[in-house]
């Protein structure tokens, strides 16, 4: 009688030895990123012009279909294409030749504006899982990692839509992925091509920097050899992203005509961007609200639709925190205590999330509090894909392991709630709970 129980639980076992083995294959890092890019495809058609692209270069643009900055920078491309050169120079030019390049595979309409940016914030999941592998060892950590990125509803949101930030967060992964697996010098060009999507990856320089010289000083609690490492590091990463931005800038220069030098052009990039101050500190999103939930603001609405009455949102595109960002009030002290007791190897997951935390997000805070320079609660997807990539590292090898899924379950939860489509059904029985207006209804 026992013989057939073991033979029943045998075959049992086997399903679950194969998707064992399935998951800790190197391609099941792709499973995410193909998740995300499907699913984010498919909502590309749910925000669709009503004018004409020759009725949207110029405001007003209601009509157009635009999703947030698209505003900006889709008119831009489309000024360009027609061979005026001189657009949309306060930003440098690779994000916008992306929407371009879109725009001339499947034509002027939101396909063409937001498939590269699909295509490249799915990469960007798929690099930030090669990151985490690479800092943890570990498949399972990975594939969490990844999950964490994908879940995050502003990385989803900015995600598909045509504006700098996707390619720039991709160039930035990548340029972390490369310097973990001690590539300096690709990284160096992956900061450069950054810094062509994106003008605040500038910050990508004195991060690599900080990386360099904290996993020195974990190694060895000297100061004189961090000091060298970041020398080392100048050479190695600074000078070729200076080189691959200032190249490539100064051969935009020379074909539009805008600037007799690339060092005008930076001056003009510097001057434009100096400028963007605020008076008012109440309608400005500073950067501690971005890493707290949204109790004293609400999230930001790049692009909403409201039936009212009843009052609830069937389309709906926020830009808002998620238990990711919140992390770090844990992820960071944790990540700190570590440095400071132990001799850290390099990479290190506790290293990665303190510099890149204390360079990009110490010089968002710089501009936003000190310079009142104007700040948006999507730059910290500048920070929150390394959080995401280190994070379930840093809690499995500090003990806190088993909050990592009941973390990503509240992420998921959060997710569901912002989801930008939700059926009517839904809409009405999250109504008739009397909520009130609400950003999840």
């Amino acid at each position: 009688m026992k013989t057939p129980q073991i033979a029943i639980g045998s075959v049992l076992e086997r399903p679950k030895e194969l998707l064992r083995s399935l998951l800790e294959h190197p391609a099941s890092l792709l499973l995410v990123p193909m998740i995300f890019g499907l699913v984010r495809l498919a909502l590309l058609p749910v925000v669709w012009p009503t004018k004409s692209p020759a009725e949207c270069i110029s405001p007003p643009f209601e009509g157009c279909g635009f999703i947030f900055d698209e505003a900006h920078y889709v008119p831009a491309v489309r000024r360009m294409m027609s061979g005026e050169g001189s657009v949309n120079l306060e930003h440098p030019p690779l994000s916008k030749w992306l929407i371009m390049l879109g725009i001339l595979m499947y034509g002027d309409n939101p396909y063409g504006w937001r498939v590269p940016m699909v295509v490249s914030s799915s990469l960007s999941i798929f690099i930030a899982g090669l990151l985490a592998l690479r800092l943890s060892g570990s498949m399972r950590l990975a594939l969490l990692a990844q999950a964490f990125l994908a879940t995050d509803v502003t990385f989803f949101v900015v995600g598909g839509i045509g504006i700098l930030d996707p390619p720039a967060v991709l160039f930035m992964l990548l340029a972390a992925y490369l310097y973990a697996s001690g590539r300096r010098l690709l990284a160096g060009v992956s900061a450069g091509l950054m810094m062509l999507s994106k003008s605040s990856g500038i910050l990508l320089i004195p991060t690599l920097l900080a990386l360099d010289a904290v996993h020195a000083y974990g190694r060895t609690k000297d100061l004189d050899v961090a000091v060298e490492a970041v020398r080392k590091g100048i050479w190695h990463f600074a000078v070729p992203a200076l080189m691959v931005f200032m190249i490539v800038i100064g051969v935009w220069d020379a074909q539009t005509g805008a600037f007799p030098t690339p060092l005008h052009h930076l001056e003009f990039m510097l001057s434009y961007h100096s400028n963007l101050k605020y008076d008012n500190p109440l309608h400005v999103e500073l950067p501690l609200s971005w890493i707290i939930p949204p109790i004293t603001r609400q999230p930001s609405p790049y692009y909403v639709e409201v039936v009212s009455p009843p009052g609830y949102h069937p389309k709906a595109f926020w830009g808002v925190s998620s238990p990711l960002w919140w992390s770090v009030w844990l992820l960071i002290p944790i990540a700190y205590s570590v440095v400071k007791r132990e001799r850290v190897h390099n990479p290190s997951p506790e290293v990665f999330a303190l510099s890149w935390f204390a360079v990009n997000f110490g010089a968002f805070a710089l501009l936003a509090y000190a310079l009142k320079r104007w700040t948006y609660l999507f730059y910290f997807l500048q920070v929150s894909p390394v959080i995401a990539a280190s994070l379930p590292a840093v809690l499995e090898r500090n003990g806190l392991g088993r909050i990592t899924v009941p973390l990503l379950a509240l992420q998921l939860l959060w997710f569901v709630m912002f989801f930008p489509l939700k059926p009517d059904w839904l809409l009405g029985l999250l109504a008739s709970l009397g909520l009130g207006e609400v950003p999840w209804i």
